[in-house]
């Protein structure tokens, strides 16, 4: 039987839209004096989830790959050319790498790790002892991890963003190409992906590559740690961009990671275990309206620009991984004398695998000319984005990530992540950080995202 019957199907591209228009919070307009710049007005806010995507293999199609992989096995070693399995175990490397040029902090988010409850249907367990897995209730318990490609998949799946490497060196015993990969429901496609045996016998499985990615190398090739396999696609059982990556040992499916409900002789399998929550920012933007998801498969609207003049209106947007509801990010618009322009904070009102928070401003006309910069503070790390208003400057680097410490994990294992919004959010306390300037203007009001503090310009 198929163990996609039943399934009750994530409803993918469509973001969880967290309306806040009932939500304390305005903005205080300060009028111009000799020193101090006109301030900027907020417009609108908004931003919240965004749901993940899936994956499934059915019984038949993992019969059939386990047959070809035992058949191909077989072969090369009566040819001489895989080698008796060693007894050290290998250590896995990172399976994804951006490409070069690509300025983003981040570009991907584990989305699903492996379920170890073997019943079903919404009966969970994560190697930590959580719920960031999924089932279906037609029986399928997810069997591998998913890299999710964020934000905007498939503008990234479309420009070849990241490739999907070879997690440690080993020998090609399988590969699929040629399938489409713009898979956004569950359905009967089989996908590209390629199949790994390394020294120790141990079988890797990397699924859902893009069509015509898929390396030339042949079954019998052998691959280096971090050698390109294809590039994330959405192929087969699948309903986004992203890499379904399995671990098989002696035969036998093995969650790589380990914890407390995946106890591991020897620990975990990768040479850097990524913390439960890989909290962090992976992109700033800016643009001239909030992002506008686009229907699977086609792209998302991003609106994104880098110049601007005095007197337009900027959406200043930030995407998420792993955003839990006890993390506060500061934001900051620094002015091109490096000074504090404005500032706000903001914390989501949940724990989401993937959340983007977005403020829209009108610059007033006398705002100063030159290279600005966009700021998030979170988890000990700083994110920047340079803009441009007035005349056009030299462009540098848009997105970087400056560690300004060491970044310290907040794993919480007993807790499950969720991308899907349930009940009603908290009303946040507006908290004034700094004393304001006195206003000259009326008061206004916006609609503010979930856990937004009071914006506060900052008098220089």
């Amino acid at each position: 039987m198929d163990r996609n019957t039943g399934e009750k199907r994530r409803q993918w591209g469509r973001p969880l839209l967290l309306l806040a228009g009932a939500l304390l919070g305005f903005v205080l307009l300060a009028g111009p004096v000799a020193s101090q710049p006109l301030r900027p007005q907020m417009l609108a806010a908004g931003g919240g989830a965004y749901a993940p995507p899936s994956d499934a293999l059915s019984d038949t199609e993992r019969a059939a790959i386990e047959a070809m992989l035992r058949a191909n096995i077989a072969r090369l070693t009566a040819e001489g050319r895989l080698a008796p399995a060693a007894p050290s175990r290998v250590t896995l490397g990172w399976p994804l790498a951006q490409r070069a040029g690509l300025a983003d902090p981040g570009y991907h988010a584990v989305t699903g790790f492996m379920d170890h409850n073997p019943n079903y249907a919404n009966q969970l367990l994560d190697y930590a002892c959580g719920g960031r897995t999924y089932d279906t209730g037609g029986g399928y318990n997810h069997q591998g991890t998913d890299f999710y490609l964020w934000p905007f998949a498939w503008n990234k799946m479309a420009a070849g963003d990241v490739a999907v490497v070879a997690a440690a060196d080993g020998v090609i015993i399988g590969r699929r190409e040629g399938n489409s990969d713009q898979s956004c429901n569950f359905n009967s496609n089989s996908w590209n992906a390629v199949y790994v045996r390394h020294a120790d016998g141990s079988v890797a499985w990397y699924g859902h590559l893009k069509r015509d990615s898929v390396t030339t190398k042949g079954v019998g090739d052998t691959v280096a740690a971090g050698e390109t396999l294809g590039l994330v696609g959405s192929s087969g059982n699948s309903t986004g961009p992203h890499l379904h990556f399995e671990l098989y040992d002696d035969g036998q499916l093995t969650d790589p990671y380990a914890g407390s409900c995946n106890a591991l002789d020897g620990g975990g399998w990768w040479m850097a275990q990524r913390p439960y929550y890989d909290s962090a920012v992976n992109k700033l933007t800016t643009s001239t309206a909030p992002v506008d998801w686009g229907a699977c498969p086609q792209p998302d609207l991003t609106f994104e620009v880098q110049q601007f003049q005095p007197g337009d209106s900027i959406t200043f947007s930030t995407y998420y991984r792993d955003q839990l509801s006890t993390q506060t990010s500061l934001y900051r618009l620094r002015a091109p004398d490096g000074s504090i322009y404005a500032q706000w904070s903001h914390n989501s009102p949940a724990t989401y695998s993937l959340s983007y928070w977005w403020w829209t401003y009108h610059f007033p006309e006398g705002v100063p000319t030159g290279t600005w910069r966009f700021e998030v503070a979170f988890e000990q790390q700083t994110a920047s984005h340079n803009f441009y208003v007035g005349a056009p400057s030299t462009v540098t680097t848009t997105a970087t990530a400056t560690p300004t410490a060491t970044p310290t994990a907040t794993p919480s294992p007993s807790a499950t992540a969720t991308a899907t919004i349930t009940g009603t959010p908290p009303t946040p306390t507006a908290t004034a950080t700094g004393t304001p300037p006195t206003p000259t203007a009326t008061a206004t009001t916006a609609p503010q995202p979930p856990g937004w503090s009071l914006f506060i310009p900052i008098a220089r």
